[in-house]
């Protein structure tokens, strides 16, 4: 007997919103309804969408064919409607920070775990194809022992005063927050979650308010040490090198297709010592949210859940100065 789809409640309707409900159909899921403060944006959304339209929040999460929320909003949003979430036993897919503080963090993650519902943070660019074979490789000793990482991330955008992430209080650690973080959890993923970290952050360029360039240098598990670079003010740039003890893996894909997720494996190039790496192209959004709904339905465990939501955010966070070390939640051994 085929169980019946999980139906969700889909949270904020921005830009991002679009991508994931059209992961959300090919992940097997039903959207169910949507939700934003905006009501013309949210009819707007519903309506292309084909879904309802929530009048409030309250009424998306109490729906009665809602399952689960998928929170799309500014990441200072997350735990409170995490929490919301929790007490009326909803499931929860929050994109990546999985908060502004690792205090909420840590909140919603003790909130999800005491209603039993799980938790899964979008950190989706461990699942690329690309990255699936890195990770293949350093297992089977292709690079021989990495020792050194180093990763950029670069999207420009508005930074004008209506926009939330242009606002250091609401945006603390601009591009490394919202962008190099990605490069933290897909290096976890291959490395070991860090266990130090250190960074610096300047406004270069931007007029606004947020810093628009970060660094954030970083000891792995493995004990090998990694630069994780972000901007707001360049070109679209996504490139990752390791540097092992046997070979040199140079990983970069041709950003100029963001936001469209499904193409970024096809523009991926991926070379050991030179020479091309043939991987296979995997859908990163519809994975995640099948796992979302095979966790649900009891068959899976979240691969980022909030072990690995709070190991990447602990590390901007240092990064900014706030903590020393950042092991203090590591992720949880499968």
């Amino acid at each position: 007997m085929t169980s019946r789809p999980v139906g969700v409640a889909l949270v904020g309707t921005g830009m991002w919103a679009g991508q994931i409900a059209a992961a959300a159909r090919r992940a097997g899921l039903r959207l169910v309804t949507c939700y934003s403060r905006d009501a013309g944006r949210r009819r707007a959304f519903a309506e292309q969408a084909g879904c309802g339209a929530a009048p409030s929040l309250r009424a998306a999460l109490e729906h009665p064919d809602v399952e689960a929320a998928l929170i799309l909003t500014p990441n200072d949003t997350h735990a409170e409607i995490a929490l919301a979430c929790a007490e009326r036993g909803v499931a929860v897919f929050v994109e990546k920070p999985i908060a502004d503080s690792v205090a909420d963090a840590e909140l919603m993650a003790r909130a999800c775990a005491e209603a039993g519902v799980p938790l899964m943070v979008g950190h989706a660019f461990r699942r690329l194809g690309a990255a699936r074979r890195v990770g293949e490789l350093i297992a089977a000793g292709a690079l021989g022992r990495v020792v050194l990482a180093e990763a950029t991330f670069s999207l420009p955008g508005t930074l004008s005063p209506d926009k939330w992430r242009a606002h250091r209080e609401r945006n603390p650690g601009g591009p490394l927050l919202q962008l190099g973080i990605h490069h933290v959890d897909t290096l976890a993923s291959w490395l070991g979650a860090p266990v130090s970290a250190f960074g610096r952050f300047a406004r270069v360029e931007t007029e606004a308010d947020i810093d628009d360039v970060g660094i954030v240098a970083l000891e792995m598990g493995s004990g090998s040490l990694a630069a994780v670079t972000g901007s707001y003010v360049s070109p679209k740039t996504f490139a990752i090198r390791l540097s092992g003890t046997r070979a040199v893996l140079e990983y970069r894909a041709d950003f100029r297709v963001w936001p469209n997720a499904q193409r970024l494996d096809e523009v991926t190039t991926l070379t050991l010592d030179g020479a091309p790496i043939a991987f296979e192209p995997r859908d990163m959004l519809a994975e995640e949210l099948a796992e979302l709904g095979a966790c649900l339905r009891g068959h899976a465990v979240p691969e980022t859940g909030a072990a690995e939501g709070i190991a990447a955010l602990r590390a901007i966070r240092a990064a900014l100065g706030d903590e020393e070390r950042v092991q203090e939640w590591q992720p949880a051994s499968r």
